[in-house]
């Protein structure tokens, strides 16, 4: 157990620990303790570095505490993972929430065995893949009419309403919006820069700042005493430049004042990349705005609502108007292939002889 000691900690699972030596065993008796915050991490990284602790096993907080019941972790088997999976969809979590524990779980595996620490994973079964992902169905909902967007924007507050402009018009992730700083805005070329370390995908991308949105920026660029912000500053962020890690209690309130229950500000992000799709955008392009690794992630996003199949259908009616048209105003083929034979006159009938 001494490798495992060095396991690097998961964020909102439970971590089993004993004692590593005899005298931290006279202070500490074996304990699951729930990590669920960066600071606990850094603290446990910390008591583990040290050597005053190890980690004996680990489990998910939750209906079932006793799902990975002290357990080694080079101990668990694909029957465990299974056994958990189950647990978190009784438990009501979505397909979306149950996939991302899994994901967490079988990186974390995959991490102790490039590090030596474990020398197999449970999410194998010799080379194949012995855990399927459940089936995501992709969210649909958008805005079911233009009022429902005004709506929204009358009843944030400057901040938020600053925040829903930002996410249609650039169709950035909210965190991406509520982690921009000022030296990542120029204004000059109507350019803002999603910074690598700050996008899910590792990857920095350029998005073009529309008319609408360099209005908002230019409103927010000076502090309360009439000086421009500085670089490190935040845009979208409180009134003296401060970050804002969440806007949920605006969203919430801002959303119901508007009478969208259940639309979530992720929402907002569909709603922005199926509006570029359906102004005629490249689908490559749109995949670059929103900052996708391949094109199957876009399709997701490109959620045609009722407006755009009724365009569809008044498209495939102007259509079928068009060729009667000019089925009706073009001479067929068969008429334009008749020789009309000239008339005789009587004066060319010929005589008999």
């Amino acid at each position: 157990m001494a490798k495992l000691s060095r396991i690097r900690a998961v964020a909102t699972f439970i971590l089993v620990l004993s004692a590593a030596t005899p005298q931290m065993a006279a202070v500490a008796s074996p304990k699951p303790i729930v990590v669920c915050t960066t600071t606990m991490i850094a603290d446990l990284a910390r008591n583990l570095a040290a050597g005053r602790f190890e980690v004996k096993g680990i489990m998910r907080p939750g209906e079932d505490p006793h799902l990975y019941d002290p357990k080694p972790l080079d101990a668990i088997t694909t029957d465990d993972i299974e056994a958990f999976r189950d647990a978190r969809k009784a438990a009501g979590r979505s397909a979306v929430t149950v996939n991302h524990d899994l994901k967490l779980l079988r990186k974390m595996f995959n991490w102790g065995i490039r590090k030596g620490y474990v020398e197999r994973t449970p999410f194998k079964i010799g080379t194949e893949p012995a855990i399927t992902l459940e089936k995501e169905i992709p969210r649909s909902r958008r805005f079911e009419t233009e009022e429902d967007e005004q709506r929204l924007l009358n009843a944030a507050n400057p901040q938020l309403r600053a925040v829903i402009i930002a996410i249609l018009d650039t169709a950035c992730r909210p965190g991406e919006i509520l982690s921009l700083q000022w030296r990542d805005v120029n204004l000059g070329r109507r350019e803002l820069t999603v910074q690598a370390v700050k996008s899910k995908t590792r990857t920095a991308r350029m998005i073009p700042i529309s008319s609408r949105l360099a209005a908002v920026l230019e409103m927010r660029r000076l502090d309360p005493a009439g000086k421009p912000f500085p670089p490190e500053a935040y845009p979208f962020g409180n009134a003296v430049g401060e970050r804002s890690t969440s806007v949920r209690t605006a969203w919430e309130n801002a959303r119901d004042e508007a009478g969208l229950p259940g639309f979530q500000l992720r929402d907002l992000r569909h709603e922005a990349g199926s509006r570029f799709d359906e102004a005629g955008v490249s689908i490559n392009y749109v995949s670059k705005l929103l900052g996708h690794a391949d094109l199957t992630t876009t399709t997701r996003y490109l959620n045609i609502n009722r407006r755009g199949l009724h365009r569809a259908m008044q498209q495939l009616e102007d259509h079928r108007t068009e060729n009667l048209a000019q089925t009706l105003h073009t001479p067929s083929e068969d008429a334009q292939d008749v020789v009309r034979e000239p008339e005789q006159t009587p004066a060319s009938k010929s005589k008999p002889v």
